[in-house]
């Protein structure tokens, strides 16, 4: 086989964050909907063959119905119609947090609005995480999905189930040889892609403990298994945090898997001073819509970060990850 022949594309997006709060009265993310067309519009362009979403396809903090029934709408009219493969995120379970639904509730309105249950892929019936396969060069896709809460820095975020089911999909596919890239929304606090590790920005990222020092063991196990399988990529959003902050890519000192965060569609954030403390300036540019497109080879993938808004790629924010 041609060692230097493209097997495939993908575009890498996060944080789309259709936008609805009371109606529309109290929206946030402003030009979440105009990103979202636009980016389907350059993926389309661009010919890539599926599309990736890291989580927060919603915002959800009044309900999450309307906002998921427009994230269709866009789909329907962009004419991409290629696959796309959603992460379920934190504010997927947001309106739980407020009492204004069950979690398994943000669960089902998950799987019905991104119409999980038709699409190819690998899953336990009624799960929100899941395994994608691509049949002719033999990557796995692991999906996996926040469950209990939005507040993800105070509370553990996988059940045993969850991981148990994902330590077996990563010893079968490391068995079959196979490329695997994990698709996990919230960045772990102080540590790998998406904050400065150093002198973090943002608090809202997972922990290990609780506030007495107690470990939380769903997030413990998934931080053991991105040690174990180094070979793996992991994308992950979030933060929100624009590509030109540089806190794009880490394997923590060759110590973890290729971690590469994924800037937020609906408005970038950048980390700075505010009143003498670091922080996020918490601003959302609304022309900052960024993400990457993937081109896989045999032996390597290149990560080129872009700008959706303006169909521009960033040759200085392009990662190559070696198999």
């Amino acid at each position: 086989m041609n060692t230097t022949e493209k097997h495939y594309r993908f575009a890498a997006v996060a944080d789309i964050h259709i936008d609805l709060e009371s109606g529309g009265k109290n929206t946030y993310f402003i030009h979440a909907e105009r990103n979202f067309a636009r980016a389907l519009e350059v993926i389309r362009k661009r010919n890539c063959d599926f599309i990736i979403s890291a989580g927060d396809q919603v915002t959800n903090a009044t309900g999450a119905k309307e906002e998921w029934r427009r994230y269709r709408e866009i789909i329907d009219r962009s004419g991409y119609n290629g696959l796309i493969l959603e992460a379920m995120g934190n504010h997927e379970l947001r309106y739980a947090k407020y009492g204004g639904c069950t979690v398994d509730q943000c669960r089902e309105e998950f799987i019905r609005f991104t119409q999980l249950d038709d699409k190819p892929v690998v899953r336990e019936r009624g799960k929100t995480y899941y395994a994608y396969l691509d049949d002719t060069f033999g990557d796995a896709y692991l999906f996996l999905a926040l469950e209990y809460s939005s507040g993800t820095p105070l509370t553990d975020n996988f059940s045993e189930e969850q991981m148990d089911w994902t330590e077996r999909m990563l010893e079968r596919f490391t068995r079959e040889k196979r490329r695997v890239f994990l698709i996990q929304h919230v960045p772990f606090h102080a540590f790998g892609a998406g904050d400065d590790n150093e002198a973090p920005a943002y608090g809202g990222n997972m922990s290990l403990y609780d506030e007495s020092g107690r470990p939380f063991s769903g997030n413990r196990r998934f931080f053991d298994l991105i040690h174990r399988y180094r070979d793996a990529v992991w994308l992950s959003g979030h933060t929100h945090i624009d590509l030109r902050d540089e806190v794009n890519y880490s394997t923590a000192q060759g110590s973890a898997c290729h971690m590469l965060h994924i800037p937020a569609l609906a408005g970038s954030t950048r980390i700075a001073t505010i009143g003498g403390r670091r922080g996020l300036d918490r601003t959302f540019y609304g022309d900052a819509a960024q993400g990457y497109i993937a081109d896989v080879f045999e032996n390597e993938v290149v990560f080129s970060g872009i700008d959706f808004l303006s169909d521009r790629l960033y040759p200085e924010y392009t990662y190559v990850i070696k198999r």
